[in-house]
């Protein structure tokens, strides 16, 4: 027996604009429909999560974990990291309470600086944001 593997693809980026690098658009699926976009100067590399009261949450590369509202964009918070946080951020409730947790790594194809923190958040929390990264280019060490 001899394994075969089949790869097969093309990883790249289009560009739309000069300094334009990547939109985040809501859509209405029912309708196919552009509801709102934001258009950010860095790469898109970033899952997002949306909760039943309306929040986006969403990483950005330079280590910015942010809230926007649902329906309009408009921006309600966010959260220097220290490391891009790429990763899908994950909504759950335990005891009553809402938490919402994400993972700041970094990742293979975005600039951004790298780490390995995983953050949770509640609306008890008081923890202040770590230092912004120096550098956007990850270290090679």
């Amino acid at each position: 027996d001899t394994a075969v593997r089949f790869i097969g693809g093309h990883f790249g980026t289009a560009e739309f604009q000069p300094r334009l690098r990547g939109i985040f658009a809501v859509m209405d699926l029912t309708t196919n429909r552009l509801i709102w976009q934001r258009k950010w100067e860095d790469l898109c590399y970033s899952g997002s999560v949306t909760t039943a009261g309306g929040l986006i949450f969403v990483g950005r590369s330079d280590g910015r974990f942010m809230a926007m509202n649902a329906r309009n964009g408009k921006w309600l918070w966010e959260f220097q990291t220290g490391a891009g946080a790429n990763a899908p951020a994950s909504v759950f409730e335990h005891d009553g309470r809402q938490y919402v947790t994400v993972l700041s790594a970094g990742n293979l194809f975005g600039r951004g600086p790298r780490g390995d923190s995983l953050w949770l958040f509640s609306l008890d929390g008081t923890l202040g944001p770590v230092d912004p990264p120096t550098s956007l280019v990850p270290s090679r060490e």
